[in-house]
This record gives structure tokens, sequence and C-alpha cells, in this order.
């Protein structure tokens, strides 16, 4: 069904463009005829946790600098569907705004800012997130062709290795780990993982702890320290703060959404959504450290690397990993992103 659906926006889309005679869009709004609007804000996120708070940051700045004309309901922990349900809803309008891990189904390269050692380090990402850079600016044009404006990506953490037993060569990149761990089935965590020399399988998350507890694998990979933390301290004793992905999400409202408001209301919107995106590489990094430091206290042991060691993975990571990846972008995408980190 979700196949069909996205054919049908797909196709939806195309005649929509065809009609307009392009993808100019819509005049704002007639400042005379403006009356308040109430808008819906789908996210994710626990209703506590840092990116909800940011979230309902954004409803209160916008009120406020809007003077009340526009209102933000935030609905949080997926209340609204889940991500892709959630995107599909944005692209069409019936949901208004939304912080979601961005889909792979229309175009490979809306999930870019996910790429494995995109960044060895938070100043790297700051680089790679840019909002004048080659990634967002990319990302920007695809999301209009989608029916969505999409106003930066919100970082979350670096992901790790969490394991039971201590992996060998931990530093080595490309040599054997002597473990095996649960990936998600998406190419960027399997092959990723895979060229560091895990030995991966895709079994489902749900299903995660308990694989770990009965040593069908012995660790997993893709999650931040925090949720190490909440969800396996009980069944691990090492983790490895590779930093190999970043959890990087985005905000992005409907573009029928976007026609309907004032430009001063755009222009508002625009820079308070960004502002609240360039705050959580901070966030993101204290969150880190935080439940690193919890996992120490729980007795777990914690191994971070230097920077240089880091700096080797992602190297190698770049050279080895990468050009399989380009095989769902493209190796100019690839290219081009590589170039502005430079």
């Amino acid at each position: 069904m979700k196949k069909l659906l996205a054919l049908l926006l797909a196709g939806a889309m195309a005649l929509s463009m065809v009609a307009c005679g392009g993808s100019e869009p819509a005049p704002a709004a007639d400042p005379e005829a403006f009356e308040p609007i109430t808008l819906k804000f789908a996210n994710q996120h626990p209703g506590d946790g840092t990116a909800s708070k940011s979230d309902q940051a954004i409803c209160d700045a916008i009120e406020e600098a809007t003077e009340g004309r526009v209102k933000v309901e935030l609905y949080t922990d997926s209340s609204l569907g889940d991500y892709t349900s959630v995107v599909e809803e944005v692209m069409v309008g019936t949901i208004d705004m939304a912080h979601t891990t961005m889909v792979e189904t229309y175009d490979a390269r809306m999930s870019g800012s996910m790429l494995p050692y995109l960044g060895s380090n938070y100043d790297e990402l700051k680089k790679a997130y840019d909002p004048e850079g080659y990634l967002y600016n990319t990302v920007f044009e695809i999301g209009q062709g989608m029916g969505i404006r999409t106003f930066g990506f919100y970082c979350e953490g670096f992901s790790g290795v969490g394991a039971g037993p201590e992996v060998t060569n931990a530093a080595v990149p490309g040599a054997e780990k002597g473990a095996i761990v649960r990936v998600p089935g998406v190419d960027t965590f399997a092959l990723s993982a895979r060229d560091l020399g895990f030995v991966t399988s895709t079994i489902a998350y749900s299903d995660t702890y308990t694989a770990i507890q009965t040593n069908t694998v012995q660790g997993w990979v893709g999650g931040p320290p925090n949720l190490n933390y909440l969800y396996f301290r009980d069944v691990i004793n090492n983790y490895y703060h590779y930093m190999l992905t970043q959890e990087a999400t985005q905000i992005y409202m409907s573009e029928k959404t976007w026609d309907k408001l004032l430009p001063e209301d755009q222009e508002a919107i625009d820079a308070i959504i960004k502002a609240e995106c360039a705050k959580s590489f901070e966030l993101a990094a204290a969150d880190d450290a935080n439940y690193m430091q919890m996992m120490k206290d729980a007795g777990i042991n914690v191994v971070e690397f230097t920077d240089a060691e880091r700096a080797e993975m992602a190297k190698y990571v770049r050279e080895k990993t990468w050009p399989e990846l380009a095989k769902n972008t493209s190796q100019e995408f690839l290219d081009n992103i590589l170039a502005s980190l430079e």
C-alpha cells in the first residue's frame, strides 16, 4: 500500500507541475485577506526528549514572531504516524510541518546527511550541514520537487557500537573485529560497519536486545550513546564511540502551507528553524558526553578514539564504502560533498 501511495503521490506531483507550467512557487498570501492559521507539526521524538524541546521552542517563537498570526501545535512520539507516512502527508499538505528522518523513496540523496563519516567530529558536521553549502542546497532543491520546503538538518548525535564482549583491533579500519553486530537493513550502516571489520546481521531492531543477550550477535550498530544507555545498558559491557554515522533528521514544511503564509512570516519562520538547527550541534555533543558518562557510571567500558584515529577511519570508509553507496545516489553527488568539505 505504501508503494502504491508513493506512486500515486509522485504522479499527482508530476501532473501538478505540468498544469502549472513548471515548478514556479505560488504567490505568498495576500496581507489584506490573511486570517490567523494553526499548523500541525509532527515529530518522531519522545515528548520529553531534546528534539521535542527544540520543536516546542520553534512553536513558541513562531507564534511570538508572527504576533499570533501563525500558531503551531506540536504532535510528538509519532502520534500522527511513522516518518514514512508523515513525509507523504506533508507532501500533499494534510500535515503542515514535520521533524523526522527523511525517506529515500523519491531520491536517495535526501538521506545524504547520514552518510558514514560525512564528518568525523561536530566541527566537520557544521561545515557539511551549512545552509549555504552543497548538501543542503541539493536536498532543498529535491524537496521542492516533492512539494516540501526543508529548513535544515537537526543533528541528534553520532552513532557507535554497543557490544557485550570487547572487540579486537577496535581502532584499525578494515581489521577483523571478532564480533557479529546487528545493523539496520540500510547500506549506509551495513556497508560501513562491514568495511570497518565487523560481521553484520540485519535482524529486526525489536529483536536486538534479546539477540545480544543470547549471544546471537555480540553487539549493534546505529545508535548514539543515549540509545545504548537507555535501552541496552543491561546487555552491553562495552561501548565504542566510532562516530560512524550521525542521526540527522530534517525539519520541513508543506509548500502548500508555506504558500498560505505572509512574506514576513515566511522570513521569520525560516530564520527561527535555521537557528534551532544551528543549536543542535552543541545539544547533541552535550547529550553524547552526558550519556557516555552515565554508561561509565553504570560500569560499561566506554572507548573513545583520537581525532587522528577517527580521521583515518573516515578516510578509509570514504574511499572504500562511498563508491558502493554511489550506486543509489551518484558519484558526482558524493564527489561534490567531499569537495565542499575541503
